[in-house]
């Protein structure tokens, strides 16, 4: 499918280290919503520092793509996918960030449930990402991926039911809702990552 040349590694290498990060961050995040609220400000602290390295390697792979006059997949499919990668380590980050703002976690309803398909997701990504080079596998990783996202949706609607029969103070809403949302936003990511891996395929066969 692809021939990879020396020079061409770089990008192939960093998408493979950006898939670890949303790996290693997500299952950060899962952990954060099962433990105790004294663990929030740790995940969010070590979430915070897999975004940072995460935006390095994106600044990277930018430069990279500048500097490289033949590119071993489309230029635009190459950004889009560093760029949808990025997107979901970020949103990871912002709701470990919030959690500990908003001093709520563990508190949200099916916040642990939403982190864990998150964290599904991510892994399907990365195995799509490391065997790009293997049509099959990655369009049955990218309907997983999908599967996954309406899981989530699921999950999304059934949480805010709940929030808003909780009878819980205004305040707690509103933090709680803000939270759920961005969760829901992650799995969306995920699933747009899904997108342009499914076209570098069909690009590539």
């Amino acid at each position: 499918m692809f021939i990879r040349r020396k020079r061409d590694r770089q990008f192939f290498e960093a998408f493979e280290a950006m898939t670890a990060g949303a790996v290693e961050a997500s299952g950060v995040l899962e952990e954060m919503f099962r433990n105790g609220a004294e663990a929030h400000a740790e995940c969010a602290r070590r979430i915070k520092d897999i975004e940072h390295r995460c935006d390095g390697v994106v600044h990277d792979l930018v430069r990279a793509l500048n500097r490289t006059f033949i590119t071993p997949l489309d230029r635009e499919d190459i950004h889009d996918l560093g760029s949808t990668l990025d997107d979901v380590v970020d949103l990871i980050d912002a709701v470990a960030s919030r959690a500990v703002l908003f001093k709520v976690g563990a508190e949200v309803p099916d916040g642990a449930a939403l982190a864990a398909i998150i964290r599904a997701q991510a892994a399907e990504i990365r195995e799509a990402v490391v065997h790009l080079r293997e049509p099959d596998n990655t369009l049955q990783r990218c309907r997983r991926i999908n599967d996954l996202e309406k899981e989530g949706d699921r999950l999304y609607r059934e949480a805010m039911a709940r929030l808003f029969d909780s009878g819980r103070d205004p305040i707690f809403v509103i933090k709680a809702k803000e939270i759920i949302e961005t969760l829901e936003a992650a799995t969306d990511a995920a699933e747009d990552i899904a997108v342009v891996l499914e076209r570098v395929v069909l690009k590539n066969q």
